[in-house]
């Protein structure tokens, strides 16, 4: 496909996505350790899988192409020196020190197939597996029992949204607020830098953003807007990075809303609480509504970013839309205890295919029925496994491409 890689909407026709479909590495999600991995339950693989082909068929079913990302890396780490330094970027991030245990599992990982190589990284690397090829005892050998990874699993990397943002024809990749998924970003990175899909997309920050900013907390709304919401994954400091860049160095938008949604775990990025669902409709979550603050960033004097508040959520969104009303709509029938049941399966989490069209979990029956009331379609979808993992059809799925939405004059 020769068109560019390009996001000017959040709700523009939907053409070409990233996912990742859940592996082995749920396999080593245990009871023990799922508070450490950011899971609350351990969905059950081969159902987790068989509703993530769903998903992805849905989207094909509707025009959309789908990239997976372990057959992207997949194909870049052929490239012997790609291959190394995969594995080299991923050690070093490691905790690990000992130089014995370093070689070692550089040495097993790199006789790996490529296809094998991406599939152990993702689902972890267990002391067991290389113990034998080391000559020394280390202290760790002793412990596992306690504690059986050198590497880390990484259960999820099939939230592909938190990884980046593509902003304009740029890749902004996330800093991950928490240590369990810092990981997991390496991959996109590796994508970008070699894999021939992207090789018009630059990055938009070359350095590191400072800890944290998560692409769930991150939406573009228009050519010159983008929505950044403030959350327990996402840092006044990251926002302010990020602001100063696009607004001031680059001027490659005009403003920024920020959003600021209560600090939990629940609320883990704005997009699990607010989606946008059509050219002017919002689908939010009810529990929320009393709660946020709202922002509005722009260049102001003396190359700084001037902020105000004193906006509501309409407000700011009415103004950077350029629309004279901005409808929410409220999961759950805005009802208290049926919106908050349904928010347990992320119902607001919705993932827009084009205007008025949205992808959600068929199990969320309320929400789904009031966005219909509301004039817009709902392509159900199963996810009874998938949404254990505390994640919607958004979350899943890091768009690459969308019709720009509405046309700019």
């Amino acid at each position: 496909m020769n068109e560019p890689i390009q996001i000017w909407s959040e709700v523009g026709q939907l053409k070409r996505v990233l996912l990742h479909r859940p592996g082995l590495e749920l396999k080593n999600l245990t009871p023990r350790y799922l508070e450490d991995l950011l899971f609350d339950e351990i969905p059950w693989l081969a159902k987790a899988q068989i509703e993530h082909d769903g998903f992805a068929e849905t989207l094909k079913d509707n025009g959309i192409e789908v990239y997976y990302m372990d057959h992207m890396l997949a194909d870049v780490v052929q490239d012997p020196e790609v291959k190394s330094e995969l594995i080299k970027r991923h050690l070093k991030a490691s905790p690990l020190i000992e130089p014995e245990v370093l070689d070692a599992i550089y040495n097993y990982l790199y006789e790996q197939e490529p296809e094998q190589l991406v599939s152990t990284i993702i689902a972890g690397l267990s002391k067991h597996e290389v113990q034998h090829l080391k000559k020394y005892r280390t202290l760790s050998d002793l412990t596992a029992d306690s504690y059986p990874f050198y590497l880390a699993p990484l259960p999820n990397m099939y939230f592909t949204r938190d990884h980046g943002s593509v902003i304009g024809n740029k890749l902004q990749v996330s800093s991950m607020f928490l240590l369990a998924r810092r990981l997991e970003t390496i991959f996109l990175r590796i994508i970008q830098k070699y894999h021939p899909l992207f090789k018009d997309v630059e990055l938009a920050f070359h350095e590191e953003i400072p800890y944290g900013i998560e692409g769930g907390d991150v939406f573009v709304l228009n050519r010159d807007t983008l929505m950044i919401g403030l959350s327990e994954r996402t840092t006044e400091e990251a926002i302010e990075w990020v602001a100063h860049k696009y607004l001031v160095e680059k001027e490659l938008i005009k403003q920024i809303i920020v959003v600021q949604v209560p600090t939990r775990r629940a609320y883990m990025h704005l997009d699990t609480v607010l989606t946008m669902v059509d050219a002017d409709k919002f689908l939010m979550y009810p529990g929320v509504r009393d709660n946020i603050n709202v922002y509005w960033m722009e260049k102001g004097s003396e190359n700084r970013v001037e902020v105000s508040n004193g906006y509501s959520l309409q407000g700011a969104l009415r103004k950077a839309l350029n629309l004279k009303s901005v409808e929410i709509i409220y999961s759950g029938a805005d009802d208290e205890i049926t919106a908050a049941r349904e928010q347990w399966g992320d119902s607001t989490n919705t993932l827009a295919v084009r205007p008025g069209l949205v992808i959600g979990y068929d199990r969320n029956e309320a929400t789904n029925d009031t966005l219909r009331r509301h004039g817009v379609d709902v392509i159900e979808i199963d996810g009874s496994e998938l949404v254990r993992g505390r994640g919607g059809p958004r979350c899943m799925s890091m768009p690459l491409e969308r019709e720009e939405f509405p046309v700019r004059k």
